[in-house]
């Protein structure tokens, strides 16, 4: 990290995050859903500060919805450990705002990065509205991006019915969020458990996921998981006629 973080308060912003047990698996260490827990958390703390979180948006009858994440971990915490999430909006495109993430452990090291796409929608319509100018003026220009190349990739389902590992879930209340949809990290949740690697000592090295449609209360989802010809995992969420609500890539490793 830079020195200079503290005179960039203004398009940055710091979160510490105490890993608690009962966010860790039987090894010890976080979930790797909980991660993406922090970073959502820290977003959104990030833009009530900067005058356009969902607060500030609630007279607009707007809300912001997450597109697209992608996430890349050379470390997992241990139960009480800190993590810090340094947070920070950088660009816009068309309708779509992008938003970064550096991961590090107490002591400086590295634990990973995240990038995240963004859109702003009407509450009742659920359709696509233009970034409130607000969105613009906070844009960073001090911290380059991430990701060095292009950070999001054209994701596919490859069917083989031969090979995929599918499980169903009944959307419930305790998965619906402040939009009054399924939380995002709850579909990474459910692909997750059609992994073969999820029941072992491999844990998420990179995961990328675009988020098409929304799933609410009373909805019955299938979460399905595939093999690539690379190795990685292909994943996709569909409800029960079909329709896709979530597309993924996950690369498991030994951390």
């Amino acid at each position: 990290m830079e020195n200079n973080i503290q005179d960039e308060r203004d398009t940055h912003d710091i979160q510490t995050y105490r890993v608690r047990s009962y966010e860790c698996g039987p090894d010890g260490k976080v979930r790797f859903s909980h991660i993406c827990n922090y970073l959502q958390e820290t977003a959104s703390n990030h833009a009530e500060k900067l005058g356009f979180s969902k607060k500030n948006f609630e007279h607009l009858n707007l809300t912001w919805v997450m597109t697209r994440m992608h996430v890349r971990l050379q470390s997992y915490p241990e139960w009480s450990d800190d993590i810090t999430v340094l947070t920070f909006p950088h660009g816009m495109r068309k309708l779509k705002a992008y938003r970064d993430f550096i991961l590090t452990h107490s002591n400086g090291s590295p634990i990973g990065i995240a990038t995240s796409e963004w859109m702003v929608i009407d509450v009742k319509t659920r359709h696509a509205r233009r970034l409130p100018d607000v969105v613009e003026t906070c844009s960073n220009t001090v911290r380059k991006p991430v990701w060095t190349d292009r950070p999001f990739s054209r994701l596919t389902f490859e069917r083989n019915d031969s090979e995929i590992i599918e499980k169903q879930f009944p959307v419930q209340h305790s998965h619906i969020d402040l939009n009054g949809h399924v939380n995002n990290v709850r579909y990474l949740e459910w692909m997750m458990e059609c992994a073969p690697e999820a029941d072992t000592a491999h844990r998420v090295s990179d995961m990328e996921v675009v988020y098409r449609a929304e799933a609410i209360y009373g909805d019955t989802v299938t979460a399905q998981c595939a093999q690539h010809t690379d190795g990685s995992r292909a994943h996709q969420v569909l409800t029960a006629d079909g329709r896709e609500l979530i597309t993924a890539r996950t690369e498991w490793t030994k951390l």
